[in-house]
């Protein structure tokens, strides 16, 4: 079985280049600009790529958004909670570099933030391209402590990016 960490990897071609060509060429214009992966993922989010994507949001403030967005990215990918189903078929059917693991994921997290999987494909795809970079036991400890200080929860529990959390 694949593990997640195996399917994380760092091609940001391969990533981006899942996506229809309307949401690579707003991409590729906003790294262009020289937003890094990340705040390129926020103002995606944020609908400053195009009027035409803010329906698709939830209608929360841009910021408080993309901290959700992590949040449910940060149990799918480190600590499987909610997502255990998603987890176990997407470590059986994919292996590292197949197309449809955004997709895949983004249709998983939608119903957790009230949004179209088409408008988190881009945001996953991106942010999976920052994972990679920094690795994704670096990421989910990054992440874990970003939670446990908005919670103001001083020992925030461990993150196993492998599977869930025991």
């Amino acid at each position: 079985m694949t593990e997640i960490k195996q399917l994380v990897v760092d091609d940001q071609d391969f990533w981006l280049g899942q996506l229809p060509s309307y949401q690579q060429s707003g991409i590729r214009s906003m790294l262009g600009s020289g937003l890094g992966l990340e705040d390129a993922a926020a103002a995606w989010l944020s609908g400053a790529v195009a009027s035409n994507t803010a329906p698709f949001s939830a209608g929360l403030g841009p910021k408080v958004f993309f901290e959700k967005f992590l949040d449910q990215l940060h149990d799918f990918l480190c600590t499987g909670l909610n997502y255990e189903e998603e987890r176990a078929a997407v470590m059986a059917g994919f292996k590292p570099k197949q197309a449809g693991l955004a997709a895949t994921i983004s249709a998983a997290i939608a119903p957790h933030l009230q949004a179209a999987p088409a408008f988190l494909t881009p945001a996953i795809a991106l942010t999976v391209c920052a994972i990679a970079k920094m690795g994704l036991g670096a990421w989910c400890q990054m992440q874990t402590e970003r939670r446990a200080s908005a919670e103001g929860d001083p020992s925030p529990p461990s993150t196993d990016p492998d599977g869930p959390a025991s």
